[in-house]
């Protein structure tokens, strides 16, 4: 007995689910929204640090391991924090 020919998709009826490429899409769709979040976070701080900035009528700050400095272009802040490894270089 000859085997049946398997229907075609339809057009409209969308994929099959692949398994490995729907886990994929879940967790990407999970840190996008994540850090989405961490972005508005990070703008309202942002925006608290440079009018911080403009209380204290700062155009750099340089603190141990912190550095702050305007950047007047685009009215903001950049920020540099050490990391344990370049401290101790710089110590040396």
């Amino acid at each position: 007995m000859a085997d049946k020919p398997r229907q075609q998709r339809l057009p409209g009826t969308g994929d099959a689910k692949l398994k490995d490429l729907h886990e994929a899409a879940l967790s990407y769709a999970e840190i996008r929204d994540k850090r989405q979040v961490l972005t508005a976070e990070e703008v309202e701080l942002k925006s608290k640090l440079l009018d911080l900035m403009h209380k204290y009528k700062k155009e750099s700050y340089v603190y141990e391991d912190v550095n702050i400095q305007i950047v007047h272009e685009d009215e903001t802040v950049k920020v540099k924090i050490k990391k344990a490894k370049e401290a101790e270089d710089a110590e040396e």
